[in-house]
């Protein structure tokens, strides 16, 4: 057999796999009641953060990536706004869909508007998740803001993908923030 098919079939060999182990992982919906599994994310200020720094807190999750962050922005100040005495906020900034060049040069770029929108929002950590690995442990479904509401005890609460924007949409999400927060 000459060498070419060799080659050949090596190659058809390889790429599938390659294609495969660069894949993302799977997306993981936490059931709630469970407890919450702790991660380490870097701030705007590449302060790490745990999320184990806030038990004993009710913490509320707010996931986007790139494609969500406008419909995010009125979502938080809707957060911040009825729950910052209540609860700790931690938005969490998904840039695993950025190509790695693209996460390589941007990184200042959006260290620099987590930073402004910390400010804006008057939030002492914006989480810059740069694997998407907290992203996808909390079901942070891409191009979707979504929440994840963790109790004093560390248990999830709540985990939802966050509707339009409507007056009836935000009362429906207040309540059930509400109700798991009493």
């Amino acid at each position: 057999m000459p060498v070419t098919h060799y080659v050949s079939l090596g190659w058809i060999l390889f790429v599938p796999f390659v294609l495969l182990t660069c894949a993302s992982p799977p997306l993981i919906v936490p059931e709630p009641g469970t407890l919450a599994f702790n991660f380490t994310l870097k701030d705007q200020n590449d302060q790490e953060i745990r999320l184990s720094q806030f038990r004993g807190e009710n913490v509320l999750l707010f996931g986007f990536d790139k494609d969500s962050v406008d419909n995010g922005g009125t979502w938080i100040n809707l957060f911040i706004e009825r729950y910052a005495e209540g609860m700790q906020i931690l938005p969490i900034a998904d840039g695993s869909s950025m190509p790695l060049s693209a996460r390589l040069f941007l990184k200042g770029k959006v260290k620099a508007e987590a930073q402004d929108a910390a400010e804006e929002f008057n939030l002492s950590s914006f989480l810059l998740d740069w694997t998407g690995e907290a992203s996808r442990q909390y079901g942070m479904a891409p191009k979707i803001p979504t929440i994840v509401l963790i109790d004093r005890a560390g248990h999830i609460r709540l985990v939802q993908p966050l509707p339009q924007l409507t007056e009836e949409g935000v009362r429906g999400i207040f309540d059930q923030i509400d109700q798991h927060i009493r």
